[in-house]
């Protein structure tokens, strides 16, 4: 009973909840809108690299935009900065659903929404998930982090399910009606967050620069290399594991001839298993080494993937799926609990800027399934991309002393 009250702790105070439900709605939005883009480029395109160009461009603004944004996060009001992002998404989806309404639809349409999709969800670590550990604290930490990463390994599983079932029943026009509502939510909701003041004075706009090359001095004067391990897994992680969720739509399609609904509920396996295995995580997290967690949570992920690679019917893939949401939740859990807890306040956008730029590295591992994909096949596409990043993963773990102490 004791292990669960800082989480009932937390979800009584207004503004905590406030803006995980942001957290929650919002990734509802993007899991679904990911699984929906992708049946619709796949359907008018039957391309699996143009499927995963799709969520390539989703990274760009990551690798391109997210250190900007990080260091801006030291320096204006996040609530303020998260509220122009919102908007932006709100008119997004609006402007989608009105396309998809009077069949004026295209593929570089829903190319270009995927693109300011990304733009929206640099904004998530450097801002929200900021603003979710101040209004934690330090002691409070690793349950919120542990509880703002289950519910978002759950809207990884309830994104997919409702995309593809939506798609399946009302169509394209369906899926963007949720996707609008559900971002508009998320505008009121930070709406009621009260007001704060920007973390540093703002300062000339050529210290931005500067401010972020601290970032970077930050990690460089690590002596034990920890921080820049933690950011290789990122890195790892991005490339050679994340990608293989946009090979889901091709290979439900190619190679286990499943329908739209069938192939959500697929890809809502995958955030069913991350969705549990957060919340043991976010109830038990005092008790765990949590770089380790981090670490093996990876590699059991990668090794997960490379078996689903394997399956050739529905069931033994949903199995699969399953078991590498599982063990993914320790890298998508302890990823912003390790950063916030290593930054120093008044760097701690930054830190999560240089985070956001690792996630974008993601560009690098995307164009490479969707090329497997394209000349190999996407079952086989994943096994290879899986293979590749178990050899620098086990490579990052020599000599890394502070994941062994634990």
């Amino acid at each position: 009973m004791g292990r669960g009250r800082p989480i009932r702790e937390l979800l009584a105070e207004p503004v905590f909840r406030r803006i995980w439900l942001v957290g929650i709605f919002g990734g509802v939005a993007r899991w679904l809108e990911l699984l929906v883009v992708g049946i619709f480029a796949f359907e008018v395109t039957a391309s699996p690299f143009l499927v995963a160009l799709l969520v390539i461009l989703r990274m760009l603004p990551l690798a391109v935009f997210g250190p900007l944004v990080g260091t801006l996060a030291d320096r204006w009001p996040a609530r303020l900065f998260l509220l122009a992002s919102l908007s932006l998404a709100t008119l997004t989806a609006g402007t989608m659903l009105a396309l998809f309404v009077f069949e004026l639809a295209q593929y570089w349409h829903v190319a270009l929404a995927s693109f300011v999709g990304g733009l929206v969800w640099t904004t998530d670590m450097p801002l929200r998930r900021r603003l979710l550990g101040d209004a934690a604290g330090p002691d409070r930490l690793v349950p919120a982090m542990g509880l703002d990463i289950a519910s978002g390994n759950a809207t990884r599983m309830l994104g997919p399910l409702l995309g593809g079932l939506l798609y399946q029943v009302l169509g394209s026009i369906g899926a963007f009606a949720l996707i609008a509502g559900l971002t508009l939510i998320c505008l009121l909701l930070i709406f009621g967050v009260p007001a704060g003041d920007s973390p540093n004075e703002p300062g000339p706009a050529t210290r931005v620069l500067r401010e972020f090359r601290e970032a970077f001095a930050f990690v460089a004067r690590d002596g034990e290399r920890d921080v820049l391990r933690i950011l290789l897994v990122t890195v790892v992680f991005n490339i050679w594991g994340f990608p293989f969720i946009s090979m889901i739509p091709v290979i439900g399609k190619d190679d286990l001839a499943l329908e739209a609904g069938w192939i959500g509920g697929l890809a809502a396996l995958e955030g069913g298993g991350a969705f549990l295995g957060a919340l043991v995580i976010a109830v038990a997290g005092r008790a765990l080494n949590l770089r380790a967690l981090y670490y093996f949570g990876t590699m059991g992920f990668l090794c997960f993937v490379f078996a689903a690679g394997w399956m050739t019917e529905p069931w033994p893939t949903a199995v699969m799926l399953f078991c590498v949401g599982l063990a993914g939740a320790g890298f998508t859990t302890m990823q912003s609990t390790l950063i916030y807890s290593v930054a120093p306040p008044h760097m701690r956008g930054r830190m999560f800027g240089l985070l956001v730029l690792c996630i974008g590295s993601g560009l690098i591992g995307f164009s490479n399934v969707g090329l497997m994909g394209e000349w190999f096949g996407g079952s086989t596409a994943i096994r290879i991309i899986a293979a590749e990043g178990l050899v620098p993963l086990v490579l990052i773990a020599l000599g890394w002393r502070k994941l062994w102490r634990g």
